[in-house]
């Protein structure tokens, strides 16, 4: 038998061959493991962020499919339209400068006021249920007063929360609709951030000094309240356990980051900021890193709200 013959060589050509495509496919796994690891450090922004945007001299609102960045106008009417937010079932709500209401249905088309009889109301929001809606109704009989109230979605069964002097508004609900967090003060220096029962009972005030606290946002597990304080000097973002305790300031930067709004997984918080020098929508992971430009337009972008 003769070593290293023709049949031999072929061997050996196979061996290699085979080594070498077992060392490509070692690298190839390796690879997709490293892609795969990159990919669950950072999710993918998803669903849909709805905000207002400065549209040809008028507040507009607008929503983004975060997936593909697709941006749709929402509202075309004159007059502004701020602080959109989202029903149980696609509707939208916003409210005009005028301190009146509306919701716009699941179909996109005939928008139409909502608890005109109880204008002027502010900061309308949907219970989780779509069962009952949470808003702010000014007081046309004093200054600067407003209350916390209730009212079913049909518009039966109007019911005042609060009964306090001064402002009470921002309401939000918590995610399984039990409790209502909000702002409230009546003077420099007082406005906190308080929690009761959806039925007005059991209020508690979560925020004691001098400061601002306001806009209250619920973590879609109901264990943390983001929220916008003047603490450190200016208008940031913060978080606290949603007793009260361990406040942690996110955002470190001059002038405004305020509206938080958490992603519907709980792993982001979208906001407004004026850093750039226009208002613009920025996102960040819950533990305030990774802050970055989320929604953009020349004119201006504020007021997110996401689902």
């Amino acid at each position: 038998m003769k070593v290293g013959g023709p049949r031999s060589t072929v061997h050996r050509r196979k061996r290699l061959c085979v080594g070498f495509l077992t060392v490509v496919c070692g690298l190839w796994t390796v690879v997709c493991g490293l892609s795969a690891a990159a990919d669950d450090g950072q999710p993918t922004l998803s669903r849909t962020l709805l905000y207002s945007r400065l549209t040809d001299g008028t507040w507009q609102v607008w929503m983004t499919e975060l997936a593909t960045s697709e941006k749709t106008q929402v509202t075309f009417s004159p007059g502004d339209k701020r602080f959109p937010a989202w029903g149980p079932d696609g509707q939208i709500a916003y409210q005009t400068s005028n301190q009146q209401a509306y919701m716009i249905p699941a179909s996109g088309v005939d928008d139409h006021p909502v608890v005109e009889r109880l204008w002027p109301v502010r900061d309308l929001v949907w219970s989780p249920d779509g069962a009952w809606l949470a808003f702010s109704k000014i007081r046309t009989d004093l200054i600067d007063a407003a209350n916390i109230w209730v009212v079913q979605a049909d518009g039966a069964e109007p019911s005042m929360l609060t009964h306090e002097p001064g402002l009470q508004y921002h309401p939000a609900w918590s995610l399984d609709g039990k409790k209502l967090a909000y702002s409230a003060g009546h003077g420099y220096g007082t406005y906190e951030l308080y929690v009761m029962d959806a039925d007005g009972t059991n209020r508690r005030q979560l925020t004691t000094n001098t400061s601002h606290e306001f806009l209250p946002a619920w973590s879609p597990d109901g264990t943390q309240i983001a929220y916008s304080s003047d603490a450190s000097g200016d208008s940031e973002i913060w978080v606290m356990q949603a007793d009260g305790l361990e406040p942690k300031q996110l955002t470190h930067s001059p002038g405004l980051d305020t509206r938080p709004a958490w992603s519907p997984d709980g792993r982001h918080i979208a906001f407004t900021t004026n850093r750039s020098g226009v208002l613009e929508i920025w996102v960040m992971n819950a533990d305030g890193t990774d802050q970055r430009p989320l929604e953009q337009a020349g004119s201006g972008v504020c007021d997110p709200a996401w689902r």
